[in-house]
């Protein structure tokens, strides 16, 4: 496929599956391969990683990736660090073949960390917010143009309420019933769904269809999609995963950002100093009306019941056991979300 799309030899080239220093990608969707292609940058040389989407559901047409690419384009003048995909020998910025689709990337510096220390997430928030206000600038042909391109959920039940029901009223108690450790995982991430009831009831009040359909969004900016530099290890140098470029409410990727405030290492008054530092910074850049942080994690809850829900179905009803389950949980907590709504609001 290098060979015949982009015209990388085999016999010229190192091939070897993606590991991050940080712990393997957050991802069931893709498979990533590092290609080291001898040379100079400029000349055809250089590192890249070849991007396989392996799940048939969640493949894009090679029209979206166009205008993603234009999106990345855009980004990347305006000093967002994005690894815009490299083209094809046709010009593409991306192949389908025997329903695989790939991209290749150039490989950007730096390294994703699990952890979010204070000064972390001063970066997070400031790269966070310099991408949104660069996606709210975008020409209304590109939201346009992208809007008849959707995300498809990937899950059973998309609607978080009829999710929730199913949550609280079949899958808690087949979780309680299994004694084994995915048993307590996904038991104790329903509870804490039980638990943030009050907050998604928020969102219902403010109407689900707030804002909503309005810009272009990233929809997927948690803090394990920041690279972080080597030798300057406080500074941000790549923001990765476009695949969920979408047109939506923005207020998504500002929640992101938020939550990766609110969950930064250290006590009650850090998280608070941190969620506090984001209202001031994303409202002194006119990204964030006054009030509207007390929608961004119903907002994100919102998005995040679905997903939740349907890692229970898969660990309790189709036995599909992964080790990726336990950080997906953890990235989508409802009790940190509920923890990091109260800092944002006090």
């Amino acid at each position: 496929m290098l060979e015949t799309h982009w015209g990388i030899s085999p016999r010229a080239s190192a091939l070897r599956p993606l590991r991050p220093a940080a712990g393997r990608p957050l991802s069931h969707t893709s498979g990533l391969w590092r290609v080291s292609v001898p040379g100079e940058p400029g000349g055809g040389g250089g590192e890249f990683v070849l991007k396989a989407q392996l799940t048939a559901e969640a493949l894009r047409p090679v029209a979206f990736h166009v205008i993603k690419r234009q999106v990345m384009e855009v980004c990347a003048r305006q000093g967002i660090p994005v690894a815009v995909a490299v083209p094809g020998l046709d010009g593409a910025p991306a192949i389908l073949q025997d329903g695989i689709g790939c991209e290749l990337l150039p490989v950007l510096p730096g390294t994703a960390h699990p952890a979010v220390t204070p000064v972390r997430a001063r970066g997070i928030v400031t790269a966070g917010l310099a991408l949104r206000s660069v996606l709210d600038g975008l020409p209304e042909q590109v939201v346009r143009a992208l809007a008849p391109y959707p995300l498809d959920p990937l899950v059973a039940q998309p609607c978080w309420r009829a999710a929730l029901d199913d949550a609280l009223g079949r899958l808690g108690p087949m979780a309680a019933r299994r004694p084994d450790g995915w048993g307590r995982l996904i038991s104790g991430v329903l509870r804490q769904l039980d638990r943030a009831g009050p907050l998604l009831e928020r969102l219902t009040e403010v109407g689900e269809q707030t804002a909503r359909g309005t810009a272009v969004v990233h929809g997927d900016l948690h803090h394990r999609h920041f690279l972080f530099g080597e030798a300057d290890r406080h500074r941000i140098t790549g923001v990765l995963d476009f695949d969920n470029l979408r047109v939506d409410d923005r207020l998504l990727d500002l929640a992101w950002t938020a939550a990766s405030a609110g969950r930064v290492v250290g006590g009650r008054a850090v998280r608070r100093e941190g969620a506090r530092a984001f209202v001031r910074a994303a409202e002194g850049a006119g990204l964030l009306a006054p009030g509207e942080a007390g929608l961004l994690m119903p907002r994100l809850l919102g998005y995040a019941v679905p997903v939740v829900v349907d890692i229970a179905k898969d660990v309790l009803e189709r036995d599909i056991l992964d080790d990726l389950w336990a950080e997906y949980l953890d990235l989508l907590s409802p009790a940190r979300m509920a923890d990091t709504h109260a800092l944002l609001t006090q």
